[in-house]
């Protein structure tokens, strides 16, 4: 992955690879010993282990860090035995080229520069040993978080009787993050509903009106796969900015109405055959002719 030169930080070696820290953490001596005692390694047998995350290489890890007395999240990554040959030797032919948790570290300080709440990274490394599958790890604070925007807006139409205009309100206001991203050179990649958490209480949907709706907060979470687009043609960013929004889905938005919303005025004819293009799969011809249930 490109990463700009102001973000690009040189990592630090410890017994088994290496390791980079947030700059608001690199003085602190006490994590920094964490990493290089092998603490991890305890954390992920003795700590609260999360539900499995929606990949099989992903491990969800939620404990206090006593060394920076937080809530924490570490997100192991490795290649699955669950997987069959074919998809473990896939996974690690990519992984010579890319590490996710790696993306998600630097996407996750390039938001919070340009004012993009997401959860705090705190830490990235590697562990690689000849006797195991390397595995990969990300550290970032424990945001919290009512429900996705995804959940939100699912659960409005069976309460609020003005869900349907609150719900448009949400997804005006994700689409205004994600054009904001998209401005400053930044491309989420899966900027689904569901990987916005709301972190403003809630505590009666069916009360919820317009102006709350306006008022609510959101972390954008998982961002391996976030890329850099500062040095690409502005042709080839505007096509690649409209892809990552064939991802963007609210239940009850249809996709030109949020590629709308994104843009701020209203699609041109070429816009909307991009989009389409896209959404049925891109230069993947097998996806064109393949059955997917995966819509709102």
């Amino acid at each position: 992955m490109h990463i700009p030169e102001k973000l690009h930080q040189t990592p630090r070696h410890y017994a088994l690879g290496k390791y980079i820290i947030h700059p608001d953490y690199k003085n602190n001596k006490g994590l920094e010993d964490w990493i290089n005692n092998l603490a991890f390694e305890q954390a992920e047998t003795d700590y609260n282990r999360m539900q499995l995350h929606s990949r099989k290489r992903n491990n969800l890890y939620s404990f206090t860090l006593p060394v920076i007395v937080k809530e924490v999240l570490l997100m192991v990554s490795r290649i699955s035995d669950d997987y069959k040959w074919y998809r473990r030797l896939n996974l690690w032919l990519v992984g010579l080229f890319k590490d996710y948790s790696l993306n998600a570290y630097y996407g996750g300080i390039a938001l919070e520069k340009i004012g993009i709440k997401s959860p705090k990274v705190i830490a990235h490394w590697d562990c690689k040993r000849q006797t195991e599958a390397s595995k990969s790890y990300l550290m970032y604070e424990k945001a919290d978080a009512t429900m996705t925007a995804l959940t939100l807006c699912r659960e409005l139409p069976k309460v609020n009787s003005d869900a349907t205009n609150i719900i448009a309100g949400i997804a005006k206001k994700l689409a205004a993050i994600v054009r904001h991203i998209h401005q400053h050179n930044i491309r989420h990649g899966d900027p689904h509903s569901g990987n916005f958490l709301v972190t403003s209480n809630l505590h009666d949907l069916k009360e919820l009106t317009i102006q709350d709706c306006r008022n609510l907060e959101f972390h954008l979470i998982d961002l391996d796969k976030i890329s850099f687009s500062d040095q690409e043609k502005p042709w080839k960013k505007k096509l690649l900015d409209i892809r990552c929004m064939r991802r963007f889905r609210v239940p009850g938005v249809d996709s030109i109405t949020c590629l709308k919303l994104y843009l701020d005025r209203s699609p041109t004819l070429t816009e909307k055959l991009i989009l389409k293009f896209w959404m049925r799969g891109g230069f993947n011809i097998y996806k064109w002719f393949k059955r997917t249930n995966k819509r709102i």
